[in-house]
């Protein structure tokens, strides 16, 4: 694979020269002779804030090179030393450690492929000598790298789509890796400096997507091609236009982009394509053939200063496929307003004629890491189903999320709109999808999405056969290796495993009971081990009490891959089985399981809502009685309601005792716990949804990812000095190009003087720098959390004020209340107390997947080293978004003043009292006075013993 990497790598590299020849800039390569390299230090997968160097100064003001040494627990001695290392030919930097030096086999024998994980800074010098130098920086193998100090984005897949861009002065420079490694580590760094002649700022990357022609027509309007910003200003205004190769065909753009990209921003443009004639006849676009496109990038800059426009070289290809029996590429407008692509392929069949009705059920399939999804090698492996619809959606990217966040809610928009516009279909009527009705299956990294999506989405399964998944990320790579774990109170743990524990499907093994499961796996797979597979069905088969709930198909000698894995006989035998068959049966209990409503639906036709205690399991256990009765038992569950869409509505239902005569559907109606009288009750509401306007709930739930999920614009204050502002802008374009690179996210970049209501209000926002230093964030002050409180950059949460140097912070909030967004509006804010705090404020935003951030986190000075033991706070908001002791960890607080309770909502329409609420009320009462009885105690004692000190 990493070889594959690398000559995609210099493919990509060549079609940059050829551009840049075509568009009159010169390169000149800059050689890097020498690094210096500091490693191998202990690391582990997705921990941020835990350099082990950062204890004894930093890599930045420890001597270069020099004898000193630093303790490692992986290598012979416990101490690491500099070593300096040469490039080979290639300019690769090649890290290898012999066994006597760090025993591998020994540490892995203990640990597992975690153990090998090691981490380690690697430096490099270069001179320039004209007046100013203009680069283009580009490190393969690496996630992030410094030039001088600015933090740039690494091409970690060794892509070749991500590149960085900087004018230098006059003198010696300095790249700094940051890597990580397993067992050995080998990277590429070039700089390359750059002459124009007259040319434009925008250089195309080879990162393009297009949808494809089916029977002549194409299958969406929607491309996207990707640009680098290698000039010094701002571009805006970018005009597209299209050259078809073949006679007699038009293309037109039917609407431009509108991004606006900053110096060194990395942007996927977004723009709209019609063909004509449409459709094109078979004889210019023959099945397994292809249409040539040439793409003209200019800007309205460019053709009033008279520069030439970019002509995107080699031309690209639009694919032309047969309905019938090709899988085909369509495009949509995904979450954020990015151009995504999914790969469909029709049934062999006409929906209406195999089941009498105009819509087909769904085989959707996740792939594995490093698939891509368009790969004949993946679309083909399965067979082509008689009657259902194939769906091969991305990830976002072929690593993407790990179909978790941003690749979760992709798999679910592709859906949506693939149902909705029906794209490459020509006969509506034959070919209508049901979104409701779904087989999921998928491998690897794939797997564990199927499991994601069967046990997040289960009253959509008609069944699921995941295929070598792994269970979650804390399994999977496990995470009892991570550096600053030492040191984390368990009860700060729990809260940081409450913001990624949402993906862990093992949790929410009971929504897939009842459900028809084959676990598809080999016997010596070492990638997912078959524990994985087998675990989740031992679950499954212990919550159903029947051991045949889950079918497992383990190939003796199979590995990670076979073939047949997803789609040979085993796996077609059981499709065919229930693609014609009826939902499945509720069984006679089930559990309702959910532990963040933000990414789940129903079960049972019965969806939580909200929760009494945000970021905790919340469970319904739903008993069906004989006279079509159901008895339902909550735990932290706030609100609740049915959807009436799969199984249909009971006749009558109690909930915990109470009785409720007459069920109603959401989303006109759902049911809620009110606390606005003398008891706790189940109550009726009939507010269409209205409650989230003043509420948290399946739109605004954490953690801090989850501000992803919409259209996203990084707001860089600028009320404050010219080198704090300039670090902001370069942190802005360094959070856009990662969010690019891991899942093609659109991130637009402004200052706050530039912040537009009309233009960015649907948007969430993220703010560098607190309403002192960043005047939106000032503007949206009323908005800020209750608890939550601001003194310049210093930042208090609770009754702790956090002041100290070098602390960072990171945080979201609902703003919709002072933008003009909607009720789902987020926005955060990143800032700390000096420069340094601002740097582990950024370090806090997720930019990967399985971050343990929740809704908000400050980090100490000794975060640095000490990861998640340098933590001082964090926390979930509760539902209306205010502070709660109960919800938060901080460090200098040693008591919780007051009992959780929810909020009260708005009077109700009917009330339905229950047994179990007079034992919460005699709860909460009783938790009220013995909390306050401890209170007046502690203060009694402590003005006593002040008394007598006096």
């Amino acid at each position: 694979r990493r070889a594959a990497y690398m000559s995609l790598y210099y493919c990509a590299l060549v079609v940059i020269v050829l551009i840049q020849v075509a568009q009159g800039q010169q390169r000149v390569p800059i050689p890097l002779r020498r690094w210096d390299v500091l490693s191998p230090f202990p690391s582990a997968t997705r921990e941020v804030g835990a350099d082990p160097l950062e204890a004894f100064g930093g890599i930045d003001t420890i001597p270069r090179g020099g004898p000193r040494m630093y303790p490692s627990e992986l290598v012979t001695g416990g101490l690491v030393s500099w070593q300096h290392i040469t490039p080979d030919a290639n300019n690769m930097v090649n890290i290898n450690y012999n066994s006597s030096y760090a025993n591998w086999p020994l540490i892995e024998g203990w640990s597992g492929t975690a153990g090998a994980y090691f981490q380690g800074w690697a430096l490099a010098d270069f001179n320039t000598t004209s007046n100013s130098s203009h680069v283009m920086v580009s490190c393969q193998g690496v996630t992030v790298f410094w030039l001088d100090g600015v933090i740039m984005r690494g091409d970690s897949y060794s892509a070749g789509y991500m590149a960085s861009t900087t004018s230098l002065a006059p003198g010696t420079h300095t790249v700094k890796v940051r890597f990580i490694g397993v067992e050995s580590k080998s990277f590429q760094c070039t700089v390359t400096q750059l002459y124009s002649q007259n040319a434009t700022s925008l250089l195309p990357v080879y990162d393009v997507i297009l949808p494809d022609i089916v029977n002549g027509v194409l299958s969406s309007p929607y491309m996207s091609i990707t640009v680098l910003n290698m000039g010094s200003s701002p571009v805006s205004q970018v005009i597209i236009a299209i050259h078809t190769s073949q006679l007699g065909i038009n293309a037109t753009v039917i609407s431009q982009p509108t991004q606006h990209l900053q110096p060194s921003q990395t942007v996927p443009l977004v723009f709209s394509v019609a063909f004509s004639p449409s459709p094109i006849p078979a004889s210019l676009c023959p099945p397994t053939s292809s249409l040539s496109l040439t793409f003209i990038i200019t800007t309205q800059a460019d053709v009033d200063a008279g520069h030439s426009p970019v002509y995107f070289t080699p031309t690209l290809n639009v694919n032309c496929r047969n309905f019938s029996s090709d899988p085909y590429a369509f495009t949509f407008l995904d979450f954020d307003g990015s151009v995504q692509y999914a790969m469909a392929r029709a049934p062999k069949t006409p929906c209406d004629v195999s089941f009498g009705s105009r819509l087909c059920p769904v085989l959707m399939t996740l792939h594995g890491a490093g698939v891509e999804a368009s790969s004949g090698a993946w679309t083909y492996a399965y067979e082509q189903q008689n009657h259902a619809w194939m769906l091969f959606p991305t990830n976002r990217r072929n690593y993407g999320w790990d179909w978790q966040g941003p690749g979760f809610f992709n798999m679910w928009t592709a859906l949506a709109s693939f149902s909705r516009d029906l794209p490459g279909v020509h006969n509506a009527s034959s070919y209508g999808i049901d979104p409701t009705r779904i087989i999921y299956a998928g491998h690897s990294m794939g797997g564990h999405g199927c499991w994601v999506a069967a046990s997040h989405y289960p009253d959509r399964a008609l069944a699921a056969a995941p295929a070598s998944g792994w269970i979650s990320m804390e399994t999977y790579q496990p995470l009892f290796l991570r550096v600053g774990d030492s040191w984390v109170d368990p009860y700060l743990k729990h809260i940081l495993y409450g913001a990624v524990s949402d993906w862990s499907v093992d949790v929410y093994t009971p929504n897939l009971v009842g459900i028809p499961l084959l676990a598809r796996m080999g016997s010596v797979d070492n990638n997912v081990p078959p524990f994985h597979m087998k675990r989740m069905a031992r679950l499954v088969q212990q919550l159903s009490h029947n051991v045949s709930s889950v079918s497992i198909s383990e190939v003796v000698g199979g590995g990670h891959w076979f073939d047949g894995i997803v789609g040979g006989a085993v796996m077609q035998t059981f499709f065919d089985q229930h693609v014609n068959s009826s939902r499945p049966p509720l069984p006679p209990t089930f559990v309702v399981t959910t532990l963040n409503p933000a990414t789940t639906e129903s079960r049972g036709g019965i969806r939580i809502l909200q929760q009494i205690r945000p970021h905790r399991i919340s469970r319904i256990t739903v008993t069906r009685g004989e006279d079509d009765r159901w008895i339902l038992v909550t735990e932290n569950v706030r609100r609740f309601g049915f959807t009436n869409v799969t199984y249909g509505m009971p006749g009558h239902f109690t909930v915990d005792g109470g009785e409720i005569p007459a069920p109603a559907c959401l989303p006109a109606s759902h049911y809620y716990i009110s606390t606005s009288t003398s008891s706790l009750s189940w109550r009726l509401s009939n507010d269409g949804g209205a409650w989230e306007a003043t509420e948290r709930g399946p739109s605004t739930y954490g953690p801090l990812e989850r501000i992803l999920m919409r259209p996203l614009v990084i707001v860089v204050g600028t009320s404050t000095s010219e080198h704090s502002r300039t670090l902001r802008q370069n942190w802005a374009i360094y959070m856009a190009n990662t969010l690019y690179y891991q899942v093609r996210h659109v991130v637009a970049v402004i200052d706050d003087v530039e912040y537009d209501a009309k233009v960015h209000g649907s948007s969430n926002l993220v703010m560098l720098g607190g309403p002192s230093s960043n005047t939106l964030a000032f503007k949206l002050g009323s908005c800020l959390p209750s608890g939550l409180g601001f003194k310049d950059e210093n930042i208090t949460i609770g009754s702790t004020t956090f002041s100290d140097p070098s602390t960072g912070y990171a945080f979201q909030f609902g703003c919709d209340k002072c933008t003009s967004g909607d009720a789902s509006s987020m926005c955060a804010i990143i800032s700390g107390t000096d420069d340094a705090g601002f740097r582990k404020g950024c370090g806090l935003f997720p930019l990967s997947s399985t971050v343990m951030v929740p809704d908000y986190a400050v980090a100490g000075p000794r975060w640095g080293y000490a990861g998640a033991g340098g933590l001082l706070a964090a926390g979930f908001w509760d539902n209306l978004w205010r502070y709660d002791c109960q919800l938060a960890y901080v460090a200098t607080q040693d008591q919780c003043s007051s009992p959780y309770l929810p909020p009260s909502p708005s009077p109700p329409s009917s009330s339905l009292p229950g047994w179990k609420t007079a034992l919460i009320v005699l709860g909460s009462v009783g938790g009220a006075i013995l909390v306050g009885v401890t209170v007046l105690a502690r203060k009694y004692w402590a003005r006593k013993k002040e008394y007598e000190r006096i």
